[in-house]
């Protein structure tokens, strides 16, 4: 059976990597819809990880970072580069910004069970 869900709703980004969604065990996710709100009045770094639930985003030469992306002042931005995407069982979509405190960000999708 599959469930629309708003997965987050305006929850913000920090300066260190947090888990925006999880797939149990025994589930699977499909992210249909994520956009960004940057607040603040300088341009935001943010960066994004799909990855196993056990492993924490890395960067740099040798990282499993998998996107790195800005959001200038004031805007929004849908981040289509992971719309579509499946979250496998225990497998998780993460992210951190560069200042933290100012950009929200909403996700929408299924869940399957």
């Amino acid at each position: 059976m599959a469930t629309l869900n708003q997965f987050t709703v305006e929850t913000q980004l920090t300066t260190s990597e947090v888990s925006l969604v999880a797939a149990g065990s025994s589930e699977k996710k499909f992210l249909g819809a994520i956009q960004l709100f940057n607040t603040s009045t300088s341009e935001v770094e943010f960066t994004f990880w799909l990855i196993n639930t056990a492993t924490t985003g890395t960067t740099g030469s040798g990282g499993n970072q998998s996107m790195v992306k800005t959001v200038p002042a004031g805007a929004s931005l849908r981040v289509m580069d992971f719309a579509g995407q499946v979250l496998g069982n225990s497998m998780k979509f993460s992210g951190k910004d560069d200042t933290g405190g100012v950009v929200n960000i909403r996700i929408a999708g299924t869940t399957e069970t």
